[in-house]
């Protein structure tokens, strides 16, 4: 990438972020929390994948996936 491209992906990534209802390391909080509750539930595959967005109301996204659902009764 060249200066002005960088520069230009910069400014983006500040907007973003201002306009983020959360900071990173909250978001990145959150993402491990969210990965520990699904764990329980489900064997994971890759990462748990958060959005957090502010429109007229905050808008919250999660995904990931499972190879499968974990037995019923033997959480943990």
């Amino acid at each position: 990438m060249n200066r002005r491209t960088d520069g230009a992906e910069r400014a983006r990534t500040l907007l973003e972020r201002s306009a983020a209802p959360l900071s990173a390391e909250c978001e990145r909080v959150l993402e491990r929390d969210l990965r520990r509750v699904l764990s329980a539930y489900f064997e994971l595959e890759g990462a748990v994948e958060l959005r957090v967005g502010r429109g007229e109301k905050i808008e919250i996204s999660v995904r990931a996936q499972a190879s499968r659902a974990r037995p019923f009764g033997v959480l943990g």
